[in-house]
C-alpha cells in the first residue's frame, strides 16, 4: 500500500528536479570573432566562422573589410558593445597591462542566442560598421 508520505516526497522531488532545470543558467561562449573569420575579412560575401552546440552553422557577411552582420539559422543574433574585452588572444592568457591603456576602446560582439546558449563573436572597431544600433553588452 502507498502512503500519503510517499507520494508527496515523490511529488516534491520531481517537482525539484524539473524547477532544477530552469534554475541552470544558460551557457555563454566569448569567442573571438577576429580570429574565427581570418583572412576572409579580405573577401566579400558569406563565411563559417563557427558551429554552435545544437550544430548550427555560424555565418559572417563581409563587405569591404568589414562585417557587416552575422546570422545562424533557427537563432536570434543581436549587437552588443564592450568596453571589456571578453574575448581572449589565447587561453589562460590575461592581457592586465594591454587593458588599462586601452580603457576608452569599445569592442563589437554579435549575440546569437537561443533557450540554451550565448555565443558572443567579439571583433575591434575596425572590423565591423559601426552605428548607433550597437547596444551595451549586459553581464
Amino acid at each position: 500500500m502507498i502512503s500519503r508520505r510517499l507520494v508527496l516526497g515523490a511529488i516534491a522531488g520531481a517537482s525539484t528536479i524539473g524547477a532544477s532545470r530552469i534554475a541552470f543558467a544558460k551557457e555563454k561562449h566569448q569567442l573571438n570573432g577576429k580570429d574565427l573569420l581570418g583572412e576572409n575579412i579580405k573577401k566579400n560575401g558569406k563565411h563559417k566562422i563557427h558551429t554552435t552546440g545544437k550544430k548550427v552553422d555560424v555565418f559572417a557577411e563581409v563587405n569591404n573589410g568589414k562585417v557587416t552582420g552575422i546570422s545562424a539559422p533557427g537563432m536570434q543574433v543581436k549587437k552588443v558593445r564592450s568596453r571589456q574585452k571578453l574575448a581572449e588572444t589565447a587561453p589562460g592568457l590575461s592581457l592586465a597591462s594591454m587593458q588599462l591603456a586601452q580603457a576608452d576602446v569599445y569592442y563589437y560582439g554579435y549575440w546569437v542566442y537561443d533557450d540554451l546558449t550565448d555565443n558572443y563573436y567579439w571583433f575591434p572597431a575596425e572590423y565591423v560598421v559601426v552605428d548607433s544600433s550597437w547596444v551595451e553588452y549586459q553581464v
